[in-house]
């Protein structure tokens, strides 16, 4: 128990890098996904992000030139290079744009493109995208639930966001 707790202490100080994703038709894309900078979890030499819930991931397409989102279930076929994954951003964006303000937020929600399962068919969503992005890190457990509190922190005095989020056993 106290190796547990030790552990739970490291974490609750780390900080990740996190994205918030909206204006998706797919809902479970308009969520919060938490870098995973685990080498095993790289896809093309990037870093990957995880949704909150663990169904989706967002990676970097070097076949595209995209930032993509794909189900977890398909990591592996993502990794190989067999899968596209559900959407896509603009080509040449990068997640971490570095950059004016006016510069950042013209590519932030800049119409990614979304797989539509009923037209069967890539669909341009206006508005969609990086909603936000920054600093995220885990709250104290609540005694009854596990939770983490995710505060991202202004880029460049534009966007905050607090959000909380339960950790899956």
């Amino acid at each position: 128990k106290d190796a547990k707790d030790a552990k739970d202490a490291k974490d609750a100080k780390a900080t990740f890098r996190g994205v918030k994703m909206n204006g998706f038709q797919n809902r479970a894309l308009n969520e919060l996904f938490v870098e995973n900078d685990d080498p095993e979890f790289q896809v093309n030499d990037r870093e990957t992000y995880f949704s909150s819930c663990g169904d989706y991931f967002l990676y970097r397409s070097a076949s595209t030139n995209t930032w993509g989102a794909a189900k977890t279930k398909r990591f592996k076929q993502v990794k190989e290079g067999l899968s596209n994954g559900v959407a896509h951003s603009p080509e040449g964006f990068e997640i971490w744009q570095t950059g004016s303000v006016s510069v950042m937020l013209s590519h932030a929600k800049k119409a990614w493109r979304e797989w539509d399962a009923e037209a069967t068919k890539w669909v341009t969503r206006q508005g969609a995208g990086v909603e936000s992005r920054g600093k995220v890190r885990r709250r104290p457990a609540a005694p009854d639930r596990e939770e983490r509190a995710v505060q991202t922190e202004p880029w460049r005095g534009v966007t905050q966001a607090t959000q909380t989020w339960d950790v899956a056993s």
